[in-house]
């Protein structure tokens, strides 16, 4: 099954099985806030939204996790890890699971539990059905995926509280997926692996995956980051990504609204107390942790947004003089559905956007119907920019 097809059957199943139970989720949840009483102006936990235009957002003034929490944000969501899974191979890339499977499994700020689901399905075909998963978010919206035949629970938890709500040394596979907005991630934390790795056991597994939220352009012909016939080099050729390293060359983008969202975005973060880049946060904390982790690694991918010019011409230093292949359907549609999740995420990001840019009504909606012609239509992206995607992991000593 290539990844259009795979795409098309996650999407059908979030909109109809899981995507109904979602749906309930959400719409019970914004009615009890909407019609509440007075007192609920201020219990942000169990009245946790608001809508905001046309978009739900969380309430509590001193939450400035950005993102809506609605069903449009879930389908995002859905897209962006059917993705995820793809250009990194599957639901982990910690080599070692593979042949030690995780009996109990935490899915920080799990959403609508499809990361979950999909490791639960991995397992399953590779003998180890009865993992047990919990997901932890500070809104429930995710399924009960019990009724799939999976052994899950759901515990609501607000992750700004400084403990989280399990003993010590309790699973052996502690994952975090795109948190780096939640002001308590371990992007934003100094010690933000402090807890994960508290509750985690002696040998268990801890891994995080993150983008940031500014864009670069990849410089023409970078080199592989990884062992021409290792794996994960196979996966970003089979996928036309690639994989990158700190030495990898980038630019500043040249497109014209990927420059302004930048510049919006970073005033807006840092008028929040928020990082724009993540990964690198992230990073220094898996390697800070020596004492407690070994076996530190990480991957990182730089997707294309677009067909860019340098590959097109396809006169690649390692491929002597040989025009580059056309791109597979399932390489475009991995490439589409990254600048479709990122003009998604602006689009989600709207509120925020406007303030930092100064724009009126009007003129955020002719600038915004501007750059999405430019990108999807307009071929815009053509010098580089791209989606980067990292992961890091570590087994707990």
């Amino acid at each position: 099954m290539d990844f259009k097809t795979a795409a098309a059957v996650v999407s059908s199943t979030a909109a109809t099985a899981s995507g109904s139970d979602i749906h309930s989720n959400l719409s019970s949840t914004f009615a009890a806030t909407s019609s509440s009483s007075l007192g609920s102006l201020t219990d942000y936990n169990n009245f946790p939204l608001a809508r905001q235009g046309e978009r739900t957002y969380l309430r509590d003034p001193e939450n400035v996790y950005p993102l809506p929490c609605d069903l449009p944000e879930t389908h995002r969501q859905t897209l962006r890890t059917m993705m995820l899974l793809r250009v990194l191979g599957g639901p982990f890339c910690n080599p070692h699971l593979a042949n030690r499977p995780p009996k109990r499994v935490l899915d920080i700020a799990c959403g609508s539990g499809l990361w979950s689901g999909l490791c639960h399905e991995w397992l399953t075909r590779r003998g180890q059905p009865n993992a047990a998963f919990v997901g932890l978010d500070c809104i429930s919206i995710a399924p009960d995926m019990r009724k799939q035949g999976m052994n899950w629970q759901f515990k609501r938890h607000d992750l700004r509280k400084p403990r989280l709500p399990f003993p010590d040394d309790y699973f052996d596979f502690v994952f975090i997926k795109d948190a780096g907005m939640c002001p308590s991630s371990p992007a934003q934390l100094a010690s933000g692996l402090s807890e994960p790795l508290r509750i985690l056991k002696s040998g268990g597994i801890l891994e995080v995956w993150d983008s940031d939220w500014v864009f670069r352009s990849l410089l023409p012909n970078p080199a592989p980051a990884r062992k021409a016939f290792s794996k994960e080099q196979e996966v970003a050729e089979a996928t036309s990504t690639y994989t990158y390293s700190s030495a990898t060359p980038f630019t500043s983008p040249q497109n014209k609204y990927i420059v302004d969202y930048n510049s919006w975005v970073e005033k807006a973060f840092d008028q929040r107390k928020l990082t724009t880049i993540p990964c690198a946060t992230i990073g220094l904390s898996f390697n800070s942790e020596v004492d407690l982790l070994e076996n530190v690694d990480s991957r990182r991918i730089a997707i294309p947004l677009g067909d860019s010019r340098w590959e097109r011409e396809g006169q690649s230093k390692h491929s002597k003089g040989r025009p580059r292949k056309p791109l597979t359907p399932d390489q475009i549609s991995i490439r589409r559905t990254a600048l479709l999740t990122t003009i998604q995420m602006i689009e989600g990001l709207e509120p925020l956007l406007m303030e930092a840019s100064g724009k009126s009504r009007d003129e955020w909606d002719r600038w915004w119907a501007a750059m999405t012609t430019d990108l999807f239509h307009k071929n815009g992206l053509v010098n580089g920019e791209c989606l980067e995607v990292s992961a890091w992991w570590g087994r707990k000593k």
